[in-house]
């Protein structure tokens, strides 16, 4: 009898301990699930038959396909007889979309939430148009077909001046291969921009920056962007455009016929300027947006339409640089702009939209200035845009990557900026590294 009561008890005892263990497991696995659902920002697999994707379905992500404001039925094949290829993606939920080329299809990040739409828009070929525009072999042509398929170190503007969409291809990332031989030097390409040629017509240029700053003063290669008298923010007759127009770009030895502490503050003779070859490849018929913004807090996309005298729909910074309005125009050696600064990062884990939509006084996230070629923390230069509020007051890019505004008369690098003739092409090479540090682009002109 005893021992009938004992064994009771035992059982008694090992059900209670099952029971427990099975609560625990449960939940356990539940705040697992609970985890991998609700917080992951790992590459989603979703169900597609025949390229449609099931409205959510067994899918916590609906897709939509789009050519501009046309809605597609189904995703467009990877080599499709349209000529279509992806263009950009949106996300609602704080979601972002990164695109892989070689799989053809999108990656996911940042997926929060359950229920998550996300628009894929494609476009056709925007090589197609250069080419045919410019010639086959032109320079324009041969790095707008990279563009079409690489979609990791190049991607185009899809943030408008007053709506409009300048569809700009940039280099993107922390180390693109964007290197090209000018001038016997190491330059770097920001990309195909549109620009305004001097009949007024909007065309496509080669814009190239200068991979180390210029040398100039005996202990530093820095400048003042003006020192004179009465110093201001005006471009067009700033000290730093005279002294790039003029001595960088008139001798190559750098031999200094101005005796102003500005312009001949430099070690003579150690300046190097642009060689006759070099001189023959600058476009010198563009014409160069130089709007200012009032302050620094604004984001990416603002900062670029202030640039352009597009802020609100108006022209209220509008200045424009042109052989008509400048009789100092020489040949247009200019600088950087804050936004093909910001512009250039890859996005780094957060998404480039990400990057755009965030504070330029406050400074980019680190994942946006890490993953940016034209941050570097051994430089710290000017640039041409300028801050309206003030007269002496013009933004640069500082050392931690932040885009701040500066005394006129404070000394930083100068890193030259120049657009490319729309005529030059690029020699073919077949290894694998072309455009690299090691093996830069080669240009010429027939």
């Amino acid at each position: 009898m005893k021992l009938e009561k004992y064994v009771d008890k035992s059982k008694k005892k090992r059900k209670v301990v099952f029971i427990s263990l099975g609560v625990i497991v449960l939940i356990s696995v539940s705040l697992l699930l609970y985890k991998t659902f609700a917080s992951f920002t790992e590459n989603v697999e979703f169900p597609m038959m025949k390229g449609k994707v099931d409205y959510f379905g067994n899918s916590d992500i609906y897709f939509a396909f789009y050519q501009g404001d046309k809605e597609l039925e189904e995703m467009p094949a990877k080599d499709n007889k349209e000529n279509l290829v992806f263009d950009h993606g949106e996300c609602d939920n704080g979601a972002s979309i990164i695109w892989d080329s070689e799989t053809w299809g999108p990656m996911v990040k940042n997926l929060s939430k359950s229920k998550t739409k996300c628009s894929l828009y494609f476009k056709e070929k925007s090589s197609i148009e250069i080419c045919n525009n410019y010639g086959n072999d032109s320079a324009l042509c041969y790095i707008s077909k990279l563009g079409d398929n690489d979609y990791v170190n190049m991607a185009y503007d899809h943030a408008s001046a007053n709506g409009v969409l300048d569809n700009n291809l940039r280099y993107i990332g922390a180390d693109p291969n964007n290197y090209i031989r000018f001038n016997n030097e190491k330059w770097r390409i920001i990309g195909i921009m549109k620009v305004k040629t001097e009949n007024g017509v909007m065309e496509e240029r080669l814009k190239i920056i200068r991979e180390d700053n210029i040398e100039g003063q005996e202990d530093f290669p820095k400048y003042s962007w003006d020192y004179k008298e009465t110093p201001n923010n005006y471009w067009l007759t700033s000290t730093l455009k005279e002294m790039l127009n003029g001595i960088y770009y008139n001798s190559e030895k750098g031999s200094c016929y101005d005796g102003r502490a500005s312009i001949c503050d430099f070690k003579e003779g150690t300046i190097k300027g642009i060689n006759s070859d070099s001189k023959k490849m600058i476009d010198t018929d563009i014409i160069w947006n130089i709007g200012g913004c009032p302050t620094s807090y604004v984001s990416t996309p603002q900062m670029y339409e202030c640039e352009r005298g597009t802020d609100s729909g108006t022209n209220k910074y509008l200045y424009e640089w042109t052989k008509e309005n400048d009789l100092n125009y020489h040949n247009g050696i200019g600088l950087i702009y804050v936004s093909d600064y910001s512009y250039a990062t890859g996005g780094g884990s957060i998404g480039r939209d990400m990057c755009f939509k965030q504070n330029l006084f406050n400074g980019l996230n680190m994942e946006c200035k890490t993953d940016n070629w034209l941050s570097n923390i051994n430089k710290v230069e000017w640039g041409i845009d300028y801050r309206n509020v003030t007269n002496d007051v013009v933004y640069y890019i500082s050392m931690d990557s932040v885009d701040l505004a500066r005394k006129v008369t404070e000394n930083f690098g100068v890193q030259p900026v120049i657009y490319l003739k729309s005529n030059l092409k690029i020699e073919d090479d077949s290894n694998s590294n072309y455009g690299s540090i090691e093996n830069p682009y080669r240009l010429y002109i027939n």
